[in-house]
């Protein structure tokens, strides 16, 4: 029986020997290289192509022949001399347009046909490959291959573009919109590019050269949509200078402030706000409707686009008219309860709690604050809101009192200075267990402000029992009212 094991043993051990050299010489044929045209570099083999040749010499001319022939790997997009011959010679004898456009036909890495995505080009810009196209090109001659990458011929060339935030930038044809947004500049301090030359001995902070250090910067890019940014995808809505100034007036009074100046440039900045996407849409993809970066519908009424052009980044909509309405572009102020500014000056944290509820109206989980027996008279928790356009608002509260049914305690709401009426205060019974929004009144902001404050506040009591001193608050919410 041990003889048998061991002649089967030697047997099996055979068969696994044959089986692993096969695959080795399958691997090894795998490995191989049987094209002699894969011993040049990129530059080396697309020069040998007498079709190719026009591109070749502008490789040469622009530089990125020494770039294509090293030992990185590269994919290089090859127009044909017929698709070459319409290149306009203002690219052709400009180093810096020649250099954009060559390098918008060349990657880092190697792709070959079959995937489907915008590949990262030398020149910053992003660039569709999809099957057998590239961007709107038709792959003649795919996946040719060399030492260092791999290229592929097309029948048209593709030019450089603009990215949307270049595109209004070089376009003087949109004067007002290009206003708004460049108003929007701010000098930025960039610690990257600065160099310490030493330390502030009070304060131990880095004393900075700053010479190279100041970037500018724009508030439309940092807040609403990087539109600038190659990597993503935008529309970008943008109003001719008529169709500008008609959003410009309807926006302006809610935006009243002492300076003229000032009002221009906050009615400019809350009309573009709302016109930038993510995503890219061409005019026969827009959908009825889209939303902005702050949720406010944008109604598309296609018959209104004048002109769209393809960006490297999207697509830019020239429109003769787009009405958001009011009720969309000014939604509710909502002030949640569970997230004060400040208290009155007397600490009672150990009479607040933070609480999380369901609402049996709603259904919906929600978090509030209820404040209890803390013994203090018109004890106020105080709620700050940031840029309030100036308008009349309807003040609504869900102010939950679910524990004390005797006493009922009053509850005012307060706003401070620049207010119709006069005093802007309500004071309402906080009944129980009434969990609707309750009416409390309507005010007036005169002028449009960068901060307001708002106060809710408990009895007059400096009661500690019983509940006759305490404050509940779900949310406020004031509602515009046009």
């Amino acid at each position: 029986m041990m003889r048998n094991n061991k002649l089967s043993l030697l047997m099996f051990l055979v068969v696994i020997t044959t089986i692993l050299a096969a695959c080795s010489k399958k691997w090894n044929e795998h490995d191989q290289i049987t094209d002699p045209a894969i011993s040049n570099n990129l530059f080396q083999a697309i020069s040998k192509n007498t079709s190719l040749s026009l591109f070749s010499k502008l490789l040469v001319k622009s530089g990125y022949d020494k770039i294509i022939s090293s030992s990185k790997s590269y994919t290089v997009w090859v127009p044909t001399n017929q698709a070459l011959a319409t290149l306009d010679s203002s690219i052709i004898n400009d180093s810096i347009k020649l250099k954009a456009f060559v390098g918008n036909h060349i990657a880092n890495l190697a792709y070959t046909t079959g995937s489907d995505q915008r590949v990262a080009m030398i020149n910053g810009k992003y660039i569709q490959f999809a099957g057998n196209t590239f961007d709107s090109a038709n792959i003649s001659t795919p996946n040719l291959y060399a030492v260092n990458g791999v290229y592929h011929i097309i029948d048209k060339f593709i030019p450089r573009v603009d990215n949307c935030w270049e595109f209004v930038n070089n376009n003087s044809s949109f004067s007002l919109f290009k206003k708004a947004l460049t108003d929007l500049n701010y000098i930025y301090f960039d610690s990257t590019l600065a160099t310490q030359i030493g330390t502030d001995q009070l304060t131990g902070n880095a004393i900075w050269d700053s010479t190279n250090a100041k970037v500018i910067r724009n508030k439309f890019l940092d807040n609403v949509q990087n539109i600038a940014d190659e990597s993503n995808q935008f529309t970008l809505f943008l109003l001719n200078d008529n169709s500008f100034n008609t959003e410009f007036n309807k926006l302006s009074p809610w935006f009243i402030t002492p300076s003229i100046d000032t009002m221009n440039k906050l009615v400019n900045s809350f009309l573009i706000k709302d016109l930038a996407v993510k995503g890219s849409y061409s005019a026969s993809q827009l959908p009825d409707t889209l939303l902005s970066t702050s949720n406010v519908k944008i109604p598309i009424d296609k018959s209104q686009i004048v002109a769209s052009y393809k960006t490297s980044n999207g697509y830019v909509h020239v429109m003769n008219k787009l009405n958001i309405r009011l009720t969309d572009k000014f939604p509710p102020i909502v002030i949640e309860g569970e997230t004060p500014t400040a208290f009155a000056s007397t600490d009672k944290a150990a009479n607040t709690f933070y609480r999380t509820s369901r609402n049996p109206v709603t259904g919906l989980v929600f978090k509030d604050i209820l404040m209890q027996n803390y013994g203090w008279a018109n004890y106020y928790i105080r709620y700050t809101k940031t840029e309030v356009p100036a308008m009349k608002y309807n003040v609504y509260w869900v102010a939950i009192n679910d524990y004390s049914s005797n006493p009922i305690w009053n509850q005012t709401f307060a706003i401070d200075s620049n207010y119709v009426p006069s005093p802007a205060a309500f004071t309402v019974p906080v009944a129980r267990n009434n969990y609707n929004e309750v009416f409390l009144g309507q005010i007036e902001i005169l002028s449009y402000r960068s901060k307001i404050n708002m106060y809710v506040i408990g009895p007059n009591s400096t009661s500690t029992t019983s509940g006759n001193t305490s404050i509940s608050l779900d949310y406020i919410k004031l509602v515009p009212a046009f």
